[in-house]
């Protein structure tokens, strides 16, 4: 995998607000990709997009693990 262009997607998710978040939700992923929240959750059970763990009910994602996901596309 690219690691520079890890690095300027991460720096990307930065620039969007999320600079001080190490931990992402379905919203903010969401709104990163430029999908809807139901389109990521299908996308999640498909096995399709960025990792996740689940964590009670919630989904998390980190952002080097959106910004690897950006970096196979």
């Amino acid at each position: 995998m690219n690691e520079k262009l890890i690095n300027k997607y991460i720096n990307d998710i930065d620039n969007l607000g999320f600079k001080e978040n190490l931990i992402l939700n379905s919203k903010d992923v969401a709104k990163i990709l430029g999908i809807g929240v139901r389109t990521l959750d299908n996308w999640r059970k498909e096995n399709i997009g960025p990792i996740t763990k689940k964590v009670g009910k919630a989904y998390l994602y980190t952002k080097r693990d959106v910004a690897e996901f950006l970096a196979k596309e």
